[in-house]
Parts: structure tokens; sequence; C-alpha cells
């Protein structure tokens, strides 16, 4: 532990000592979220509300869209030339949500199902400077915090003999969960004024966690009996822009 410090402290020195500019950089991104696990509760979901759908009168409710793409944003300050090193935040979220209400029987039966993804993160960030203002490589280690929300009014009995191949739990609870990221992404950018730059970049964020809990409970939308893992794996697309100051 005490040579990793010692070479951390190291690295830093010689960042900070061949340094001449203080960076600040942030992004706007979209996000790809792949979440196999509240995917496969929304594709459970959709085949309840098909499975209704098919045999109402009514208006039929719309099928609970996919978890996939999210946004987010990037912040980060550096210090360096070639080499920069700094700190970073980040966060990204993504949500999915249908409503609308069966008549059946003569009585309203209301459906409304929503879950609401966040993530945040905080790290060190090390970036190398491969072509002076155009081509950029940054790799970044921290910890992360995720927040997922989940709602759902779902009728638990309906006025028929019909069986459900699926039943949503119904409730309003957040689970949260969190753990290790790291993070690699490239930075291709055009000097659009004095100290001050803007382009694209391409990311990967690392970031296999576990089941999130609220409280005690651990989440288990699939009613299988398992907790349900929600990594925060990703691949992100985001518009850059980044000022740099002389000290």
């Amino acid at each position: 532990m005490r040579a990793l410090v010692a070479g951390l402290a190291l690295l830093a020195a010689g960042v900070v000592g061949g340094a001449a500019t203080l960076g600040v950089g942030s992004s706007a991104q979209v996000v790809l979220f792949g979440m196999p696990t509240l995917n496969a509760f929304v594709r459970l979901t959709n085949q309840a509300l098909a499975f209704v759908n098919e045999r109402v009168d009514s208006d039929p409710v719309p099928p609970l869209p996919e978890l996939g793409v999210g946004v987010g944003f990037r912040l980060s300050e550096t210090i360096g030339s070639a080499w920069q090193l700094g700190l970073r935040v980040a966060v990204a979220g993504a949500s999915t949500r249908t409503q609308g209400s069966w008549e059946i029987g003569g009585g309203p039966y209301p459906v409304d199902v929503s879950l609401d993804v966040g993530l945040a993160t905080f790290g060190a960030e090390l970036s190398l400077v491969l072509i002076p203002d155009l081509l950029t490589v940054t790799v970044s280690a921290g910890w992360g915090a995720s927040r997922i929300a989940y709602r759902c009014v779902f009728p638990s009995t309906l006025p028929t003999d019909w069986s459900l191949p699926f039943l949503p739990r119904v409730g309003d609870k957040t689970y949260t969960g969190g753990g290790a990221v790291g993070t690699m992404a490239v930075q291709l950018s055009l000097p659009v004024g004095r100290g001050t730059s803007a382009g694209l970049e391409v990311g990967f964020r690392l970031a296999p966690w576990g089941a999130p809990r609220a409280g005690a409970e651990v989440l288990d939308l699939n009613a299988d009996g398992t907790g349900d893992a929600v990594g925060f794996t990703s691949m992100w697309l985001g518009l850059t822009v980044r000022m740099e100051f002389n000290l």
C-alpha cells in the first residue's frame, strides 16, 4: 500500500511539475445502457399487458419500452499538458413508463408501471494527449452509486377467470446500490477559440455491480426468488467542451 501511495505521489508530482495548464472539461452524453435483468422484467410485464389487451374491448395499455438509451453528463478538472491528472464527476440516467386503464365488467382497472434509473460516479482521471488539440485518451477509476425508483399500479385481481402469465409486483420503492467504476474514453476535438476546444468522445464504463436494495429488501422484480443484479456497464457518445488556463 505504501508503495502504491508513493507511486501515485510521484506521478502527480511529475504531472504537476511539468504542467502549465489547468483544464476544465465537460461532456453531454447519449448513453447506451445494458440492463438485462431490468429488461427481463419489462418483457414479462409486456406479456401480461398483451394478454389482457387481447381480451378487452377498451383501448389497450401501451407496452412498457425497454431500457436502452439514456442521457448523461460529465465534468472534469485536470492539471498538466501532455499528461493530465485530475478528478471527474459524472451522472447518467434512463427511464421507462407505461400507463392506461382497462374497462372490464363496468369498472376501470388502472395500470401505471415505471422504472427510473440513475447513476452518479466520482473518480480520478488520467489523460494522455496523443495529438495536441486533436486526440486524447482518458482513463479513470473511482466509485459510483445507483438509484432505481420502481412504481407499479396494476390490478391484482380481474373480474374474470384469466390466469395472467406474469403479475408485476404492486408498490412504490427506491433501491440503491453502488461499487467500483472504471472508464476509458477517446476524445477528438478542434480549437474553437483561445484556450477553448470542442469535439466528440466515445467512452466505455465498466460497472458490474450486484443487486441493489431498499433497506433489507433486495431488488427482485422478476419474482424468481433471487436478486436482480443491475450493472451499469455501458458505452456513451458525447459532445465535449474543454477550456484551458495557463498557470
